[in-house]
């Protein structure tokens, strides 16, 4: 499947809804539900930088314009895989556990810096799924990657109950966790993602506000569903 037609598909083809929110608020989960309900193809814009990071590490380059490059022309995309949800693919090789490792976590923060790839990331997303409909989820969908989009979410929920339920997440992976630090570490990544000059986080102006502190994951499933439905109402293609 191609994800990266030459052109850049008009909106207006198709639906477009964008997701934002803090860590641990739900989005990834929650987005990858609402996309295998609608059958709409499904972005995690965060794992793209992580790619770019994994393909520079496997073909070292630290010239910009090369990783320009690299970021334009990478083959990535997420698919649905029946009794797996979605998967990254890279090229047509599964990454979706390689992407999560340390090392290119910590190579994706270096290439986010640089402005070519952010460039480049920008256009990718926007072609992303060719004349399919989407959902994308990450910090700045709504106010920087899809301004115009057909829908706007902000996904939240409390300090407290992002770091309990990264914790329980922890935990049944057999790690040790302490609460307190997970809560500072979340609430400096919160602090961090608000502040940064380039693409803060931050709702857009339109966006519909989810507060899922209170939900289950089912439930935010449907509250973000129910609007998916609103927005088909009103804006029958």
């Amino acid at each position: 499947m191609n994800q990266q037609p030459s052109q850049q598909v008009e909106k207006g083809s198709r639906y477009v809804v964008a997701v934002d929110g803090p860590a641990g608020a739900g989005k990834g989960a929650v987005c990858r539900a609402v996309a295998q309900r609608y059958g709409f193809s499904y972005l995690d814009t965060g794992s793209i930088y992580r790619a770019v990071a994994l393909l520079s590490l496997n073909n070292p380059l630290s010239d910009q314009e090369a990783l320009g490059c690299l970021a334009a022309q990478m083959p990535f995309e997420f698919r649905a895989v029946e009794g797996a949800g979605f998967r990254a693919f890279l090229g047509g090789e599964d990454v979706t556990v390689a992407l999560r490792e340390e090392r290119v976590g910590l190579r994706a923060s270096q290439v986010a810096a640089v402005p070519q790839v952010r460039q480049a990331l920008l256009t990718f997303q926007r072609r992303y799924g060719g004349s399919q409909n989407i959902i994308l989820d990450g910090r700045d969908t709504g106010s920087v990657v899809w301004p115009d989009a057909d829908l706007k979410i902000f996904l939240t929920a409390s300090l407290d109950e992002r770091a309990k339920r990264r914790a329980l997440e922890l935990q049944q992976k057999g790690e040790t966790v302490s609460f307190h630090k997970i809560r500072e570490r979340i609430a400096q990544r919160d602090e961090q993602d608000s502040s940064r000059a380039h693409a803060p986080l931050a709702p857009a102006p339109d966006a519909r506000r989810v507060d899922t502190t209170l939900l289950t994951l089912e439930q935010s499933i449907d509250r973000v569903a129910d609007l998916v439905d609103e927005m088909v109402g009103n804006k029958p293609r």
